[in-house]
């Protein structure tokens, strides 16, 4: 009997575990900071790929943050693709088909709570999203915030609903028709996402007239190139640096700089293969699951710190924001761990 009471115990407190560890599950969910694959979808060795390994596996492996591409299905254009940028250089599929796979994992994972963000390229309407989702069959896991002002709830509060699945989208967002999907840059802005060889702190695209003192960001971490057809220009990940892009170093100091400035970790850390490097237990660390928990500064002021840019722009549309404490983090390969010098 008290073998049996202590297996069923032990059995709940692995039940009880929240996006990898039972530290977690009283925290608010943005008060934690997730992995995001860049470019989820796009799988070697297609030419565009930014990952090694399928969204299982990436579910599997401790990734919480997914982000997708809309694009006009060619053959109809109502129903949206997954593709990185045009189709003709990386189809991935209907969306729905990708929806429907994270649906059977969350139903498998109880106690997970995943995060999708969609870049919307070619302004797909919120009711093409709904029909993609309805096909799939996740709704039932599909969260809802009240409000951008609204206090975000606990993992463990999400879990206990069964409201698992957060979703953002860039562009043209409008809760009032599909309340589930949320105007990412009313919630969340970025760091840049065009780096080549650095990477800064400076705030990119974020909703205007919004404090980002207020809001959640995403440490974008990944590099680019350029591959040209025609007159056409693609961005294109950078695999032969990723192992020196997601190791500790250059991590490490990235999110250092930027929870220097904004005075608070990074909600979201995107990166290209994210197999390569230590992206994952990095972020680990920030949560501190299984490390020391990065700890941002008390010392560093940021009011002046901001130059806006946001002449009449609507909501949505692209806004930079240069930061004077923002520090370029140059990629290098050195492997010393950074995070016990905050």
């Amino acid at each position: 009997m008290y073998i049996a009471l202590s297996l069923l115990f032990f059995l709940k407190a692995i039940v009880a575990e929240c996006n990898g560890g039972s530290e977690l599950c009283q925290r608010t969910y943005d008060n934690i900071t997730h992995l995001v694959t860049h470019n989820s979808y796009a799988l070697t060795p297609q030419m565009g790929a930014t990952q090694d390994h399928s969204i299982l596996d990436q579910l599997n492996d401790g990734v919480r943050g997914i982000k997708l591409s809309a694009v006009p299905s060619s053959t109809d254009p109502s129903v949206i693709q997954l593709c990185h940028t045009y189709c003709a250089v990386l189809d991935a599929g209907p969306a729905s088909d990708t929806l429907s796979m994270i649906s059977g994992w969350l139903k498998e994972n109880p106690k997970e709570v995943v995060t999708i963000m969609w870049n919307n390229l070619y302004n797909m309407k919120p009711a093409q999203f709904l029909s993609a989702y309805e096909q799939s069959g996740i709704m039932p896991y599909v969260y809802t915030h009240p409000n951008p002002t609204e206090a975000w709830p606990s993992l463990q509060a999400m879990i206990d609903s069964n409201q698992r699945l957060v979703n953002f989208v860039d562009v043209e967002a409008d809760v009032g028709q599909v309340p589930w999907l949320m105007d990412q840059f009313s919630q969340v802005f970025e760091t840049p996402y065009e780096n080549t060889e650095t990477f800064n702190c400076n705030i990119d695209r974020i909703s205007q007239d919004l404090d980002p003192k207020h809001m959640m960001y995403v440490l974008n971490h990944f590099l680019y190139g350029t591959f040209e057809m025609g007159t056409i220009k693609i961005h294109m990940p950078l695999k032969d640096k990723a192992e020196v892009a997601n190791g500790r170093a250059s991590l490490d100091e990235h999110v250092l700089n930027c929870s220097d400035v904004f005075q608070k970790k990074p909600n979201f850390v995107e990166v290209d293969f994210y197999s390569i490097g230590q992206s994952l237990s990095v972020v680990a660390e920030l949560n501190g699951v299984s490390t020391q928990q990065l700890t941002p500064k008390t010392d560093v002021k940021t009011d002046h710190a901001v130059l806006v840019h946001k002449n009449g722009l609507l909501p949505t549309d692209h806004v930079l924001i240069d930061n004077s404490l923002s520090k370029g983090v140059c990629l290098r390969p050195n492997l010393q761990n950074n995070f016990k010098k905050l």
